[in-house]
C-alpha cells in the first residue's frame, strides 16, 4: 500500500513537472521575441552602420540591406493574421498567477516594422518607395507611421515633400500630424509647405496644432515668429 502510494506521488510529481515545463515552453514560444540578425538585434546593426570602423560599417550595411530591410518590408505589408489558437492560449495562460506573456498583434507588428524602417535613417533611402506605397494603401495603422518614417529617413525631398504636403489634408486621424512632423525633419527644404502649415495653424485641433508649430519652427523660424509661433 505504501509502495503504491509512493508510486502515485512520484508519478503525480513527474506529471506536474512535465506540465510546468510545457507551460513554460508555451510562454516562451507564444510571447514576443525581437528578431536578431546574425545573433545581433536591430539596434546593433543600425549603430554599427553609422558609427563603426569601415570594415564593421560595411558589414552592417550589408546585413541591413540583405536581411533587415527585406524582413521589415515583408512584415509591414504581409503580417496581417494572428493565429486564433495562439490568441486563445495567450489569453488563458495570462490568467494564471505570475504569467504575463507580452504579445503584439499583427497591426502593431506592421506599424512597428514601418517605424523601424524610419529608424534606419540615411540607410533607409532604398525603402522610400515602399513607404510611399504604404502611404497610398489603406492600412490605417501603418499610414501615419510610414509618413513619420519618411521624415526620419530624410531622403528624396523632391518626391517626398510634395507627397507629405498633400497628406496635410488627409482625412485619416493621425496622418496630417505625422506629415507635418515629417516635413519639419526636412528643415528649410520644406519651405513649399509653409502656406499650408500656416493655414492649418488656425484650426482648433490641439494635436495638429502642436505638430504644425514644431514643423514651422524647424522649417523657417522667422516665418513661424511672424505667425505668432513661440
Amino acid at each position: 500500500m505504501i509502495a503504491r502510494l509512493r508510486r502515485i506521488l512520484i508519478g503525480s510529481a513527474i506529471g506536474l513537472g512535465v506540465l510546468a515545463l510545457g507551460v513554460w515552453g508555451l510562454i516562451r514560444t507564444l510571447g514576443y521575441h525581437e528578431s536578431t540578425y546574425q545573433g545581433k538585434p536591430f539596434r546593433y546593426w543600425v549603430e554599427a552602420a553609422n558609427h563603426s570602423p569601415p570594415a564593421l560599417s560595411n558589414e552592417a550595411c550589408l546585413v541591413l540591406e540583405t536581411q533587415v530591410v527585406p524582413e521589415l518590408i515583408q512584415t509591414m505589408f504581409r503580417d496581417t493574421n494572428d493565429s486564433s489558437l495562439r490568441l486563445f492560449l495567450i489569453e488563458n495562460l495570462n490568467g494564471l498567477p505570475g504569467v504575463n506573456i507580452h504579445f503584439t498583434p499583427a497591426d502593431g507588428r506592421r506599424a512597428y516594422a514601418a517605424q523601424r524602417l524610419g529608424q534606419l535613417g540615411p540607410h533607409g533611402q532604398p525603402v522610400v518607395p515602399e513607404l510611399i506605397k504604404a502611404l497610398k494603401a489603406k492600412d490605417a495603422i501603418v499610414r501615419p507611421v510610414a509618413a513619420k518614417a519618411l521624415g526620419d529617413i530624410h531622403a528624396e525631398p523632391e518626391t517626398v515633400i510634395p507627397l507629405l504636403v498633400s497628406l496635410l489634408d488627409d482625412p485619416q486621424d493621425g496622418v496630417p500630424e505625422a506629415a507635418a512632423e515629417a516635413l519639419g525633419e526636412f528643415g528649410n527644404l520644406a519651405k513649399a509647405a509653409l502656406p499650408k502649415l500656416l493655414e492649418l495653424l488656425k484650426l482648433p485641433d490641439k494635436d495638429l496644432h502642436v505638430a504644425v508649430t514644431v514643423a514651422l519652427k524647424q522649417i523657417d523660424r522667422d516665418e513661424a515668429a511672424k505667425a505668432g509661433v513661440k
